[in-house]
């Protein structure tokens, strides 16, 4: 496990060598649904993390207190425990000790904040895709004032009508109230593209800036985590083995 988390590890920390290469591509439909799937997989990652851990700490607990039970309170004669039970009850306390001074909590919190910048990402595209929609929906409706434009233009002319004589200066101009409405259609197309333009930087800058901080230290919390808990489960294990060898000693000695 150690080993594994140390190789992950190095290779979160080449994103720090990645940079943000211009583009105005928005995000994608597959972007957005690999990032939910991510989401989920880390959503999925932290609950087992913390089921595994709690798992473990139970089963030793209840193991060495059933062991306790069983050699201690409910013996008859609780000294005459043979050297197998002691070992096995010995073992099992420094299993248990050693499990209590394992960071979990520091490994769990890592996998969450990790969480926590990937929802932030999933919550930027959705307001990038957002934002795409009202450009699309601006320049549609802009699309469709052009098209009045030119069949009252077909019907009138182009010039104004302003410019004729006589009494129809007194009347409106169909032809350029339409042209202020379609100038005022076309600026807040304008408008919206320049915001959706800004959302799709905003999304690419976050992506990459939360992934290059978030990624290397949830690693760096888990090879802790794995650090600690190898050198512990390896102090355990070496502890049983030396007072092993101590009773077989003691076994051949006269």
């Amino acid at each position: 496990m150690y080993e594994c988390h140390q190789v992950q590890k190095h290779i979160v920390q080449q994103l720090e060598y990645l940079n943000t290469i211009p583009s105005n591509n928005p995000t994608s439909e597959i972007h957005r649904q690999s990032t939910l799937q991510l989401e989920l997989e880390v959503q999925q990652w932290h609950q087992s993390f913390c089921n595994l851990f709690k798992a473990h700490r139970d089963y030793i607990e209840s193991l060495t207190g059933w062991l306790r039970l069983s050699l201690y309170q409910f013996s008859r004669n609780p000294l005459s425990r043979t050297a197998e039970e002691s070992k096995m009850y010995t073992l099992c306390e420094q299993w248990h000790l050693a499990v209590e001074h394992i960071p979990d909590k520091v490994a769990s919190e890592g996998i969450k904040s990790l969480l926590t910048v990937i929802h932030a990402i999933v919550v930027q595209q959705m307001e990038e895709h957002k934002q795409k929609k009202k450009s699309d929906y601006a320049f549609k409706e802009f699309e469709k004032k052009v098209v009045q434009l030119r069949s009252l233009e077909c019907k009138y002319g182009p010039y104004s009508m302003s410019e004729q004589s006589g009494s129809m200066r007194r009347m409106k101009d169909p032809v350029m109230e339409k042209r202020a409405k379609v100038e005022a259609f076309r600026a807040k197309a304008e408008e919206e593209k320049t915001k959706h333009e800004k959302a799709v930087s905003v999304t690419r800058a976050m992506t990459l800036n939360n992934l290059q901080m978030g990624c290397p230290q949830v690693f760096q919390g888990i090879v802790g985590f794995s650090s600690v808990c190898t050198e512990a489960f390896e102090s355990v294990y070496n502890k049983a083995k030396v007072a092993e060898q101590e009773r077989d000693v003691k076994r051949i000695l006269p």
